[in-house]
């Protein structure tokens, strides 16, 4: 079970997200230790990250300059996450690609990502 699910830019702009039934933490406090610890710090080397009680795999997306972070609770083995990550990357990448291939932050900011459906179909898949 997926505590949440975000994309956002390498510049900080978040362009989607998802957060788990039941969930009330904000995922916000993860990531940001995910960003400081180890995005700017450039320690991408084996994409997961633990933050307190959770687990936070990720994956960089150079091309577009995106981050796709995945959380869940640390004591889980879900060892499906690596290819899930792949997969929304790739419909993400594919649904949005005009729109990220302008890559002006404006143009980020004032587009709305509606990924909502599309990641609920590949969650089931898993």
């Amino acid at each position: 079970m997926l505590d949440f699910f975000t994309i956002f830019s390498k510049g900080g702009i978040v362009l989607w997200c998802f957060q788990g039934a039941g969930v009330t933490e904000s995922f916000t406090g993860p990531v940001n230790a995910l960003i400081r610890s180890v995005i700017l710090q450039e320690r991408g080397g084996n994409k997961s990250f633990t933050h307190e009680a959770l687990s936070l795999k990720y994956k960089l997306d150079n091309e577009f300059e995106l981050i796709f972070v995945v959380g869940f609770q640390k004591i889980l083995t879900l060892t499906y996450v690596d290819k899930f990550i792949d997969d929304v990357q790739l419909h993400f990448r594919d649904r949005y690609k005009n729109e990220l291939e302008q890559k002006g932050a404006l143009k980020l900011l004032n587009n709305t990502f509606d990924f909502q459906d599309r990641f609920k179909k590949l969650l089931r898949i898993f």
